[in-house]
């Protein structure tokens, strides 16, 4: 009885010309991107739905306000792993040039999400982690990191998982960030 009273409803709601918008059930339309990365929170960036979809806790601020760190285990289970987020105050450009000068990383392109460069930390290394690089505009970008949390699990993620989860977080990701400009 209660869906034809809701069928009742909605055709009532119909007028002559018009559409059924009160009763669809699309879902609603993503909100709109933040103008630049001083909107952003880190450790606001995902909303708690996604937490949970991500099994993500324990949102930690890294030392500035421009990175929050997650534990979590949806990206390799039986591991705990660590997904860190940065927003950086500096192109991607230049922090591809940093991290390869200073640090001996070295970053593949990956094909662009929407649009969007990025470029995918492909350096080995003790630690077990995978990393992208988002760009924003001429003056900032975006990191997303994933790696073993701490070495607590009696599992060792590969490289290729970790980087296998952060393929499947990039598009949600990319259209939370600031619109691409040049």
């Amino acid at each position: 009885m209660r869906g034809r009273d809701l069928l009742i409803a909605c055709i009532s709601l119909m007028t002559v010309g018009g559409a059924l918008t009160a009763c669809s059930s699309e879902p609603p339309p993503p909100a709109p991107r933040p103008s630049g990365i001083a909107q952003i929170e880190a450790c606001d960036f995902f909303t708690q739905d996604e937490l949970d979809e991500y099994q993500l806790h324990d949102a930690a601020q890294l030392n500035s306000s421009a990175g929050c760190m997650w534990q979590g285990t949806k990206f390799f289970e039986g591991a705990s792993t660590a997904l860190v987020l940065t927003l950086w105050d500096s192109s991607a450009d230049k922090m591809l040039a940093v991290l390869d000068t200073s640090a001996g990383e070295k970053f593949s392109e990956r094909p662009a999400v929407d649009g969007r460069r990025v470029w995918r930390d492909t350096t080995p290394g003790m630690d077990v982690s995978c990393a992208l690089l988002f760009e924003i505009d001429g003056s900032s970008s975006a990191e997303l990191k994933l790696s073993e949390f701490l070495g607590v699990s009696d599992v060792e993620p590969t490289q290729q998982d970790l980087c296998k989860g952060l393929d499947e977080l990039a598009p949600r990701v990319e259209a939370k960030l600031p619109s691409v400009r040049g």
